[in-house]
């Protein structure tokens, strides 16, 4: 706990907010009532001008510890704040946030995109989604990846922003003969690594989001007045994807016709095994992969069906041996090395992440589901459905339900404001 509080308040003394909340919701999510933590993530609203939420903070700070001096001075020096006046609005009536692809995995992407929804819903944004050439899933054609996938999240696309007369950019690197740009000053650079809460009280016409936005990250910044304030992340996920995510028709009837002919009749349990990359890059995963066998064999009833998803032929062949023809499995592309598929030359992208939308659906209409929740797959199986606890088996935390401190680790950071008092922590 300490720890996390001195790391808050170093990246805050250095103006990286970004990782200085991601510290601060680490150690809030263990004690709620921290008063450090608290007064810490007072001060990063008040810097973003978020002052309605800043005085929240303080106030839960003072409550939490009456005694603590920099609670309550911040706490005055921000109610004098607020009388300022409001910022200008920006000179076009609609505001825009133009969401680019993150350039990882499919689910990855996916779940980038869910976040920057749920950005545009509390910023009153319209979304407009743009999966560009830097989309691991897209072909030489340059349109909108997204749209080979789901339906539009809007009527608007980067066309249609292109189209309007003077908008002004946020973050400042981007303007309109930048707006096709794809990992423009993404990692490194000015207005890099852009987390969700500095795009919160943006005027601008246009704000553009190219780097990972986790709806994790938002969940504490959501309102009061917007619905989804005080829900469940599980819940924000669920009415995010029901809302915004509509694949093609074209792939619904082919999961249908799937389902129809191997998976209507009898019980299934779906497993998803991740082996090629993954295993190199979480140390775990062989052994998570073993523990797969040993639970099956434990709780596997005697005339369930496997509904194999996995991106790795070896494993495939394990299953096979293992169980026969009750391993049920679609003809998808698979790597036989730990190359990941999805960074193979040969592979054919389109095809790969019409297959991978394919699995996961599937997948939810499982009886049962197994899965890694280190990968985006399994993280977004388990929270495309409704399950019970006992039908849902994550062998490792979800990774969309962690805050990840090492993307903002480098992060930019913020000027502070000119007006603004030294803020005490």
């Amino acid at each position: 706990m300490e720890s996390f509080q001195r790391a808050a308040a170093d990246y805050l003394a250095k103006a990286n907010l970004a990782a200085a909340d991601v510290c601060c919701r680490q150690i809030l999510a263990r004690a709620p009532s921290n008063a450090v933590a608290l007064n810490l993530t007072g001060v990063i609203a008040a810097q973003l001008g978020l002052y309605e939420s800043a005085v929240t903070a303080f106030e839960q700070a003072c409550a939490a510890d009456p005694a603590f001096r920099h609670a309550s001075e911040n706490l005055a020096h921000v109610e004098r704040l607020t009388a300022a006046s409001p910022q200008p609005a920006s000179m076009h009536s609609e505001r825009f946030l133009l969401i680019k692809a993150w350039g990882y995995g499919f689910w990855s992407d996916v779940n980038h995109v869910l976040g920057a929804l749920l950005l545009a819903e509390i910023t009153r944004r319209i979304p407009v989604v743009h999966w560009g050439s830097n989309s691991r899933f897209t072909d030489a054609s340059n349109r909108d990846a997204f749209e080979f996938y789901f339906e539009p999240v809007s009527e608007y696309s980067i066309e249609d922003l292109y189209a309007l007369e003077d908008p002004d950019f946020f973050p400042s690197k981007w303007s309109k003969d930048k707006l096709w740009l794809e990992n423009h000053a993404k990692w490194h650079g000015q207005d890099s690594r852009l987390a969700a809460l500095h795009y919160l009280n943006r005027r601008e016409t246009i704000a553009v989001s190219d780097f990972y936005i986790g709806a994790v990250d938002l969940l504490p910044w959501i309102p009061p007045q917007h619905p989804l304030h005080g829900k469940s992340i599980e819940h924000v996920y669920r009415h995010l994807a029901k809302k915004y995510l509509c694949p093609r028709a074209s792939i619904v009837a082919a999961i249908d016709d799937f389902f129809r002919r191997h998976l209507a009749n009898g019980r299934t349990v779906a497993v998803h095994l991740r082996g090629s990359d993954k295993q190199t890059e979480m140390g775990t995963t062989a052994e998570i992969n073993r523990r797969y066998l040993h639970l099956l064999e434990e709780t596997l009833e005697p005339m369930s069906r496997i509904f194999l998803l996995t991106d790795d032929a070896r494993w495939l062949s394990v299953f096979k041996t293992a169980y026969g023809n009750r391993v049920i499995f679609t003809d998808c592309q698979r790597t036989g090395d730990d190359t990941g598929i999805h960074y193979s030359k040969s592979a054919d992208a389109v095809r790969l992440g019409l297959e991978i939308m394919q699995d996961t659906y599937l997948a939810t209409r499982a009886d049962r589901f197994i899965g890694n929740g280190q990968s985006n797959v399994s993280a977004m199986i388990a929270l495309l459905k409704e399950w019970s606890a006992a039908d849902c088996i994550l062998l490792s935390p979800s990774v969309l339900l962690e805050r990840n401190l090492r993307l903002y680790v480098d992060g930019i950071t913020q000027p502070a404001q000119k007006s603004a008092p030294k803020w005490r922590y």
